[in-house]
């Protein structure tokens, strides 16, 4: 299916940051000289199935977060290679932004739309894929077709490949990234400079307020938060255990395997005061609950000048978005890097149950996992379209556009499943890859890493819980409604939807899990 949409323009997440480039590989995380043999017995089934004149197409949804006016050269340029070492093709199936959910509903049920291969991100959360029944177990598969994505995922990293099962079972694999991430916040630096901020006094929610409220009293007319239905603050130094409506945390994570209520902690409340003084200093953007635009969006449309987002890195993050967007950006890191498996499993590729032919869809996506020139046509799309190479062999934009004014989103980096693999963007370090690794092997690592939720038991709780957190959480956050009155109602509303048993049960499960290492 050779759908061109014109998408919203976007980063690919609220993270303001998180298309981080791509940079040189690194030996630990790429399949070695040690595969050989398994590599020349994929090629010899793939050769097989394509002699045999059976070659399979395997449906492969993305993300569109620009015109994907090269699409179709792009699955040429990939089918070339698939056909060798995959005996199967791919065809791409573009998704709107706007329309993640109803497209991934609509291509996860089964019928002429289904996909055989998504990523999961911006859709849900892999515990809802497999309670809703959408995904299929990959054990076997990675066994027989996988050997590379199994390869890359052995030794340190084989915690990491963990975070993709539920009660034991693969169904996902996470994309190869840095797997820790921190809080951040940029802003166009032309608004910092005119406050004269000192962004590396800037290290707390404290110290950014009164850096925001610096830059409203310098320019008056603009706003430092963006607002949005599309949330500004995802909190990176708890863990959420992988639930993004936060029905049952770890508020210290490092120290502590309690499961406690987010929404009742001093976390949350500190923040809130925050979000107070956000309100009443006008630094979060009008009209929020009918702005459905991620926050960068609203800084590339001139709605804000400033975001909380979350990176790897920040500086990396910040960096990317000024180079990506042809804007000059500065920030600065706002908490730890922490691990857990909520940031693994971001960005994490599935094979829909509705697959017909998961033996090549395997095989497809141990090619995107383990071949450099696919990881880069997937990733960066093609040399003079959508980049070039300067004279040291790294990355540029073709024009002074960016991301906006080619035929694919190039450096859409951490949604492939396998970017490492590619050249270096020229804003970024030769090194940057092992940068990356070396910064995941430092960071503080949750003692949750590892451990998947299965919600299945309280499902009925976790949907009901979910309808309150729609209800209350976004008018909370934006300051669109009293605080102080709307917080214990929210508090109640959820302890009647039953947050109470969700809370046990991850309780349970964790302590299950914990118990079985």
């Amino acid at each position: 299916m050779k759908k061109k949409v014109l998408a919203l323009i976007l980063a690919m997440s609220t993270a303001s940051g998180l298309i981080a480039g791509c940079g040189s590989s690194t030996t630990s995380e790429t399949t070695t000289s040690d595969d050989a043999a398994t590599a020349e017995s994929t090629t010899e089934t793939a050769t097989a199935d394509a002699e045999s004149g059976e070659v399979p197409t395997i449906k492969i949804a993305y993300n569109i977060m620009f015109p994907a006016t090269d699409e179709e050269a792009i699955e040429e340029a990939i089918n070339k290679i698939m056909v060798e070492k995959a005996g199967a093709k791919i065809d791409f199936v573009g998704v709107e932004f706007a329309n993640i959910q109803t497209q991934y509903n609509l291509m996860l049920t089964g019928g002429d739309n289904t996909v055989d291969l998504f990523n999961s991100f911006w859709y849900t959360t892999e515990s809802n894929l497999v309670a809703n029944g959408q995904v299929m177990e990959l054990d076997d598969l990675l066994a027989s077709d996988g050997q590379g994505i199994l390869d890359i995922y052995s030794g340190d990293m084989a915690d990491y490949l963990d975070c993709g099962k539920i009660n034991g079972k693969q169904y996902g694999i996470p994309c190869v990234y840095a797997f820790e991430c921190e809080n951040l916040y940029e802003v166009k630096k032309e608004d910092s400079d005119a406050a004269n901020i000192d962004w590396s006094s800037v290290t707390d929610l404290d110290s950014l307020t009164d850096a925001m409220v610096a830059m409203k009293e310098a320019n008056p007319d603009h706003y430092y938060v963006p607002g949005s239905t599309d949330p500004y603050w995802v909190p990176k130094s708890i863990d959420y255990l992988g639930d993004t409506n936060y029905l049952g945390v770890l508020l210290d994570p490092v120290n502590s395997t309690t499961v406690e209520n987010y929404y009742e902690s001093d976390y949350f409340k500190d923040f809130l005061e925050h979000v107070k003084v956000w309100k009443e200093k006008d630094l979060i953007s009008p009209d929020p609950l009918s702005n459905t635009n991620p926050t960068l969006m609203n800084i590339l449309a001139g709605v804000a000048h400033g975001t909380p987002g979350y990176n790897w890195d920040a500086q990396a993050g910040i960096e990317a978005t000024s180079k990506q967007n042809n804007m000059e950006m500065v920030g600065t890191a706002i908490t730890e890097p922490l691990a857990t498996t909520g940031e693994v499993t971001t960005y994490m590729w599935h094979m829909s149950t509705f697959c017909t032919n998961p033996q090549a869809a395997m095989r497809v996506l141990n090619v995107m996992y383990t071949d450099p020139e696919v990881a880069q046509l997937c990733a960066n799309g093609i040399e003079g379209l959508d980049y070039v190479l300067n004279d040291e062999g790294k990355m540029e934009y073709p024009n002074e556009n960016g991301l906006s004014g080619i035929g694919w989103g190039a450096a859409s980096m951490a949604f492939w499943p396998n970017v490492t693999l590619c050249p270096s963007w020229s804003y970024e370090d030769d090194n940057q890859y092992d940068l990356m690794a070396s910064k995941r092997d430092s960071a503080q690592k949750s003692k949750a890493l590892g451990f998947q939720f299965d919600s299945t038991p309280v499902a009925d709780q976790m949907t009901a819980c979910a309808n309150v957190v729609a209800q209350y959480y976004n008018p909370i956050m934006l300051g669109e409604t009293d605080i102080d009155k709307a917080l214990p109602e929210f508090q109640e509303a959820l302890k009647t939807a039953g947050i109470d048993e969700i809370i046990a049960e991850k309780q349970k499960q964790l302590d299950a899990w914990l118990a079985s290492k």
